[in-house]
């Protein structure tokens, strides 16, 4: 026996076996021991009755007639078995002897490798029409393995409806809801949606107006609108930068800043000019925050008491970070026009 019941072990039972070959006449046969009652006596292979035989000392049996000569006489004696002891309110399963391997409670709770309820205990408890719980020391507390087919390994239902499941797709670990509810798969380094038990695409949303994520970091960038290359976002950002006059003086800068969307840069700046230290070449702002892949214009506006400058405007230079001040239909404004007051200006090119 593997197990018994009870707190004291259970000695197997076990037989000897005595076989003799009789002379003429010979009814006494010295066996190696048994315990009365607890033999059988068999003759050239037919068990005798017991009023054949007599076995009462332990040792000796005696034939009520004389066996023949060269009658096989065998004796087969069984130890004795003494049925477990179970103590009073204690019902336990011991394994072997050594410890006690399950406990039923007197509130018919079962427990397996503790002797109480709850607690922070490892071994696992099955608590009388509520739940049962696992608790382990430092390792897995709990394997389900599901063979051969992708599908289902653990399903959850409520009020005797599947609501939901959690299970394997060759592609992916995957956790699903039932009935038009959404669900996830774990694909290598992908998490894909999923609905009705199956992938999706363009169906689920990500939060909702009234349940929102708050922030989302993200290494990479984000496809909106298409899968193509044209519809990656992968840069936002938003920063301030410091414009530096080339052919004209800078007193102050109320403020310069930029806003740069995947590689389209837009900047705005207000700055205040010295009075009369400009030069004759054409006026330039460098220090733009990215360089410009191409010529973009934008406007801009000064104000100005020594000079009349028509149609101003400015204009990105090409593979640089500068743009330069322009007026009519493409010349240059000298330095020395923007001399007094301020400059307001802005203009959305693309970056390199």
């Amino acid at each position: 026996m593997s197990g018994y019941i009870g707190t004291q072990p259970v000695p197997q039972a076990t037989q000897t076996r005595d076989s003799f070959t009789a002379t003429s006449g010979q009814v006494s046969f010295s066996c190696s021991g048994y315990t009365p009652n607890f033999l059988d006596v068999f003759l050239n292979g037919v068990k005798l009755a017991a009023a054949d035989y007599t076995a009462t000392n332990g040792s000796d049996v005696v034939l009520a007639t004389g066996a023949a000569t060269g009658d096989i006489l065998e004796v087969v004696a069984f130890t004795t078995f003494t049925p477990a002891n179970i103590p009073s309110g204690t019902p336990s399963i011991d394994d072997n002897g050594n410890a006690t391997a399950l406990t039923i409670d007197s509130s018919e709770n079962v427990l397996i490798g503790k002797t109480a309820t709850g607690g922070n205990v490892a071994g696992m408890q099955i608590i009388n029409g509520s739940f049962f719980s696992h608790v382990r020391d430092g390792g897995v507390v709990q394997v389900l393995n599901r063979k051969s087919s992708d599908g289902d390994i653990l399903s959850f239902e409520k009020d005797n409806t599947a609501v939901g499941s959690i299970g394997i797709q060759s592609t992916g670990f995957y956790i699903d809801g039932e009935s038009g509810h959404a669900g996830v798969r774990f694909s290598g380094s992908a998490l894909i949606p999923r609905d009705n038990g199956s992938d999706s695409n363009g169906v689920n949303n990500l939060g909702s107006d009234i349940s929102r994520f708050k922030d989302l970091y993200l290494s990479g960038g984000v496809y909106l609108g298409g899968t193509g290359s044209a519809n990656h976002l992968d840069d936002y950002e938003e920063g301030t930068w410091t414009p530096v006059g080339v052919n004209f003086n800078i007193n102050s800068v109320s403020h310069a800043t930029y806003v740069k969307i995947g590689r389209q840069v837009t900047i705005q700046g207000w700055i205040t000019n010295a009075n009369g230290t400009g030069g004759a070449n054409v006026a330039q702002l460098t220090g733009l925050p990215f360089s410009s892949v191409t010529y973009s214009v934008g406007n801009a506006n000064c104000a100005n008491t020594n000079s009349n400058i028509p149609r101003l405007h400015n204009r990105t230079v090409s593979g640089q970070a500068k743009l330069d001040f322009i007026k009519n239909n493409d010349e240059g404004v000298p330095g020395a026009d923007i001399d007094a007051g301020y400059l307001i200006f802005t203009v959305t090119y693309t970056a390199s």
